[in-house]
């Protein structure tokens, strides 16, 4: 499909339509945009001269002065031009990118003064435990989370607005690109993505009508044989309830045996859980579609749905790269295991997985969910997933689908290479070890990697690639969302004898005395 946009410069009204005015402001902007590099600059190399950066508070008034600096730039300069000039326009280009540092630096301002707030709370309310406290690792944790807060904000900003289509009017009632003038220019509606730019829904209103008139969509489902459908609900029936029962089994063990404080234990019960949850999401619906003649599901059961695959689709990606790392460091490092895997690192290498997720499938559904849909409503899938929902799209998602591809590319194959990274250094270090211990280990690595080979297969075949469809999605879609989750308990039980001793243990105790505890 070609690209819809026909704009590629943007016009800027300004701050005034008079020259007086417009000559004042810019003697005005450029005294006060002086003041604020040689005050910022000043503050910054006196910081860094006299050592004051080591203490907390000029550590964060450092990094506040280098994205006041920033800021300002992205918008001052270009705006003190547009001044003394007649035609004040910028590309479209240009316009993107200014919107993306504007919200990226403001973001991360925001972000450095709560961080300098909470240090202040720090010294004023618990002075004696303030240089434990206020570590310098903690407060480059801080900060890294105040950067990356603002890239998070300014992508979501950025992509809500990157693949609108500009087809007519090009005149922003601003001196800069910000969201809201660029909605109220795009040939298209924007009312749920201002709603999502704000954050709450109803506040924000665009004059322009929602244009979609589809309410439901229609599955093709796996087959259109009555008789294959019956063959197919029985078999999956039959797995689903196995695999619901198995990984049931293994949360069970692993809460009744204190098997929780084992590292490896402990990312297996997520694992399980994410795995219930993942093929839940898709396989009771596609099971009672098997027996049903018309195989519907509402607009808002659809988003629901793509956002559960992706959420809990992505979240279990990382706790398999976690569980690789988990792996490498009980082969390559054992001395030092139970200070590397200690309690506090594994909870937060276990949010880091499910924040991922979250905001993978945020981004996900909403590059969908502002998408016009008003025309056909029926696609060849089982489950809403994107690329099947962009080709019912009665608009250009030429860009939404190279986003799309991007996100889910860089997630499947980045996950992908570190997992064969971290098995390749484990398979090489088994040479140090003995014939028992590599017994061990690869009988551990070999339910890891079987698991591996059946879920990033199928998820490289069908992301990894253009804004596509294929006949045979449905069927390799299969073999990521329902055959890997329902496999996952009886590779890890039945390949690993560590586990399978592990899940006799409980029951065993119940009546002989407690699991000793393996993680102080």
């Amino acid at each position: 499909m070609e690209k819809s946009n026909n704009i590629t410069i943007f016009i800027l009204l300004g701050l005034s339509h008079n020259k007086n005015i417009e000559i004042l402001c810019f003697v005005l902007f450029l005294v006060c945009y002086i003041a604020i590099w040689m005050g910022n600059v000043l503050i910054m190399v006196s910081i860094t001269c006299t050592q004051l950066i080591n203490q907390p508070m000029y550590f964060f008034l450092n990094y506040l002065s280098l994205s006041d600096l920033c800021y300002t730039s992205t918008v001052t300069p270009k705006l003190m031009t547009d001044l003394l000039v007649e035609e004040k326009t910028i590309s479209y280009n240009d316009c993107m990118a200014q919107l993306f540092t504007t919200h990226l630096f403001g973001g991360m301002e925001i972000f450095i003064l709560m961080g300098m707030a909470y240090d202040r709370y720090v010294a004023i309310c618990k002075p004696l435990h303030y240089a434990a406290i206020m570590s310098r690792r903690r407060c480059n944790i801080i900060i890294l989370v105040c950067c990356t807060g603002g890239f998070v904000h300014s992508a979501s900003q950025f992509l809500l607005t990157l693949f609108l289509p500009f087809c007519g009017h090009n005149e922003i009632d601003h001196y800069f690109c910000d969201v809201y003038p660029l909605l109220k220019l795009a040939c298209s509606n924007t009312h749920i993505i201002g709603n999502l730019s704000l954050g709450k829904m109803g506040i924000w209103t665009h004059p322009m009508e929602k244009i979609n008139n589809v309410s439901e969509f229609i599955f093709w489902g796996l087959s259109q044989n009555p008789e294959v459908e019956e063959v197919c609900f029985v078999v999956f029936s039959f797995f689903y309830t196995v695999f619901l029962l198995r990984n049931l089994l293994i949360m069970l063990t692993v809460c009744m045996g204190n098997l929780f404080n084992s590292p490896m234990y402990f990312f297996l019960n997520f694992l399980s859980f994410v795995d219930i949850c993942y093929s839940s999401v898709t396989a009771p619906k596609m099971i009672a579609d098997l027996l049903a003649k018309n195989k519907t599901i509402s607009y808002a059961g659809c988003m629901l749905l793509l956002f559960g695959v992706h959420f809990f689709g992505c979240t279990e990606i990382f706790i398999l790269t976690v569980m690789a790392y988990d792996h490498y460091v009980a082969i390559c490092k054992p001395l030092h295991f139970m200070t590397i895997m200690d309690r506090e690192r594994c909870n937060k290498m276990l949010l880091g997985t499910w924040v991922g997720g979250f905001i993978h499938s945020v981004i996900q559904v909403a590059l969908v969910v502002q998408l016009p849909f008003c025309g056909p409503n029926e696609f060849d899938h089982y489950f809403c997933d994107v690329h099947p929902v962009l080709k019912l799209a009665c608009t250009d998602t030429y860009v939404v689908g190279v986003v799309v591809t991007a996100n889910n590319g860089t997630i499947t194959l980045g996950s992908f290479v570190i997992l064969l990274i971290s098995h390749s250094v484990i398979l090489v270090s088994l040479r140090k070890h003995s014939a028992e211990g590599r017994r061990e280990a690869l009988s551990t690595c070999g339910s890891h990697i079987a698991v591996i080979i059946l879920f990033f297969g199928p998820c490289t075949f069908m992301y990894m690639r253009p804004d596509t469809t294929f006949s045979e999605d449905k069927m390799v879609a299969v073999f990521y969302a329902i055959i890997p989750p329902m496999l996952n308990p009886l590779i890890y039980t039945l390949r690993n004898s560590e586990v399978k001793i592990a899940m006799k243990k409980p029951w065993d105790n119940m009546f002989f005395g407690p699991v000793a505890n393996s993680w102080e």
